[in-house]
């Protein structure tokens, strides 16, 4: 009997929240998976962009811009404080990001294929990794800060 009460308190909360999951906009589902660096400004575009497939390349395209400046940033500031082998090991790792996060893209772009749709989750994808070195880096230099 506990068995069937617990399954059905189950049930009954995961429709539930799928009634919520299904009321919430395209920025909150984006915000479950996103990592911390992904900024409002993104989240807003998104949400005004709706179903416009155009406009959300749109948002996509200036998020990318913006993580790809804040790695870069982030990285040269990393970088100015090392020296010798910690420098010299970053570079190495930064090399080995790289190379990672191009193959993860080129794979990602087979295996979701080419219609628009998959092109802005490829994208989305290639963001987030951009925003989780981003926020390495940053917990790396406040490291490096401290010493």
């Amino acid at each position: 009997m506990r068995t069937v009460r617990t399954l059905a308190i189950t049930f009954a909360l995961l429709v539930t929240g799928s009634s919520a999951f299904a009321a919430d906009s395209t920025s909150q589902v984006i915000k479950r998976q996103a990592p911390k660096g992904i900024t409002a400004t993104f989240y807003a575009c998104v949400d005004k962009a709706g179903s416009d497939t155009t406009a959300q390349g749109a948002c996509l395209a200036a998020e990318k811009k913006t993580q790809d400046t804040r790695l870069n940033t982030t990285y040269k500031a990393l970088t100015a404080k090392l020296t010798g082998k910690a420098k010299d090991n970053l570079l190495n790792a930064e090399r080995a990001w790289l190379d990672f996060h191009n193959r993860n893209g080129d794979f990602e772009a087979s295996l979701y294929g080419d219609e628009p749709v998959a092109d802005l989750q490829v994208t989305q994808n290639e963001i987030f990794r951009l925003a989780e070195r981003a926020d390495a880096l940053d917990k790396y230099l406040t490291i490096a800060n401290d010493q």
